[in-house]
Parts: C-alpha cells; sequence; structure tokens
C-alpha cells in the first residue's frame, strides 16, 4: 500500500467541496512526515499526475489542489466533482481491482481520466517584431521572414486603432500581397490578402499602417505553466496562435478583423 494511501481514503470520505489542510493536519493523517519538498516547493503539489504516487492519492479521490500558502503551511483541495467516490477498505479495494484483468483495465483508464479531466489554463506568449509602416518598409527587407508566423496590421480610425491579424505559411509573400494592394498595383494580389485587408476590414489605403511580425522562436503555448515554442510552419498551429492573438485583441477593446490563409 501507499505510503499516501490514507490521504486518498480521507479525501474520499470528506463530504466537503473545499478542504484547507494544515501540513501537520496532512501528516497526522498519513501518519508520518512529509518529505522536506512538500514544505518548500509549491511544484510537489502540482495537479500534474502522471507517476507521482502523492498526487495520484488525491486525484484519485477527485479532488486537486487549489492553493499553496507553504508561508502559512496551508494547502487547499477542491473536489473535482461532487459525490466523489467513498473508499470503505484499501485492502478490500485492491481485492475487488485484482479479480479480473477488466477490472483491472477499469481502475487503469478511471485513473488515466481523472488526471485528464482536470481543469487546464492554455496561456499563449508572444514577443512582436515591428516591421515599420507598410507604406516605408519594402518588400525586399531583411526583417521580413520567410517562414511561416502572423503579421499583425494597425491604422487609425477616427480617434481608434482598428487592427487586422493574418496567419501565413509565407510571411513575406502576405506582406508583398498587402503592400501592393496599398499601391493599387494590379496583378500583385494573387493571394487575395490585400482586398481582404482593405476591403473587409476597411482599412484606408492612404493612413498610415504599421506592421508587426510574430515569427518562428517567438511563440510559446503553455498548459498549467509547461510550455514549447509553437510551430508556426505547420498550418493549423499558426491559425491557432493567431485566433488567440485576435481574441485578445477583441478583449483589449479593438476592433480587429481576422484574416487566415
Amino acid at each position: 500500500m501507499s505510503k499516501y494511501e490514507p490521504l486518498r481514503e480521507h479525501l474520499a470520505r470528506l463530504r466537503d467541496v473545499v478542504w484547507a489542510a494544515k501540513l501537520d493536519e496532512v501528516e497526522e493523517i498519513l501518519g508520518a512526515n512529509l518529505p522536506r519538498s512538500a514544505r518548500e516547493h509549491r511544484t510537489w503539489w502540482a495537479n500534474s499526475g502522471g507517476n507521482l504516487v502523492h498526487q495520484n492519492a488525491w486525484l484519485d479521490a477527485g479532488w486537486r489542489v487549489e492553493r499553496t500558502d507553504l508561508m502559512r503551511n496551508v494547502i487547499v483541495f477542491r473536489r473535482l466533482r461532487i459525490g466523489g467516490t467513498v473508499v470503505s477498505d484499501g485492502s478490500a479495494r485492491s481485492d475487488r481491482v485484482g479479480k479480473t484483468p477488466q477490472r483491472a483495465a477499469e481502475k487503469r483508464l478511471a485513473k488515466e481520466m481523472s488526471a485528464l479531466r482536470q481543469p487546464a489554463t492554455v496561456t499563449l506568449r508572444t514577443e512582436w517584431s515591428p516591421l515599420g509602416d507598410l507604406h516605408q518598409t519594402p518588400c525586399s527587407s531583411s526583417t521580413i521572414p520567410s517562414g511561416g508566423g502572423v503579421l499583425r496590421f494597425t491604422t487609425l480610425k477616427g480617434d481608434d486603432l482598428r487592427t487586422v491579424i493574418v496567419a501565413s505559411q509565407s510571411v513575406q509573400q502576405v506582406y508583398r500581397s498587402i503592400r501592393m494592394a496599398s499601391k493599387d498595383l494590379e496583378g500583385t494580389d494573387d493571394l487575395g490578402f490585400g482586398q481582404a485587408l482593405f476591403e473587409k476590414a476597411g482599412f484606408d489605403k492612404a493612413a498610415p499602417i504599421e506592421c508587426d511580425v510574430i515569427k518562428a522562436g517567438n511563440a510559446w503555448l503553455l498548459t498549467d505553466g509547461r510550455g514549447r515554442k509553437a510551430a508556426l510552419d505547420d498550418k493549423s498551429e499558426c491559425k491557432l496562435v493567431a485566433r488567440l492573438l485576435y481574441l485578445q485583441e477583441l478583449q483589449a477593446g479593438r476592433k480587429s478583423a481576422l484574416i487566415q490563409g
């Protein structure tokens, strides 16, 4: 039996939705001292699941750690589901699981699903690189990446800022398409981005239009604090980043449009 089985059983029996526990109280339930890292590092109380026995103790019981206050030696648990399973006896549970392979598979799947159903926070971190005014920055500029990325065009409509977010597998081609359209040069907007920007978004071709770009290495996707660089050369992932940036524009109160190639 795991050292943390008493904690799982205690949580499974609780009828409350939230349990604010002192670390000393947790140790009393376990009948043993917590490791030093549990008192010094918040990550010990993370809800990542996986092969960490102590985390699975509360996840299996249908709970998650909502908040840690190690300065006050307090951990706040919150029930993931109402009416969690009440466990009566650890040995009986082991016998029940071990009777058939089907039971073992059900138990394993239930354990995995408990981790999968945890609330998740997906965050996008980006760094915009300025390209300058569309009318002033030539298509040949070395600052314009040739690979996948996300462009943002910004102009003033009266006193209000308006933006357009554009996702593309070739930033350079899109920039050229829009720049040529701003000059009314026929036959140079085969991609249609320029027409969409000036007609659908209502941009004035004569007005100043600033351009920024998110290029490879300047976007990160994070889930519950763990992240990786976004693959902007992948069409679907580039579109995902563009949509998240578009939502940020709307949440900031700016009128914006989204164009995805």
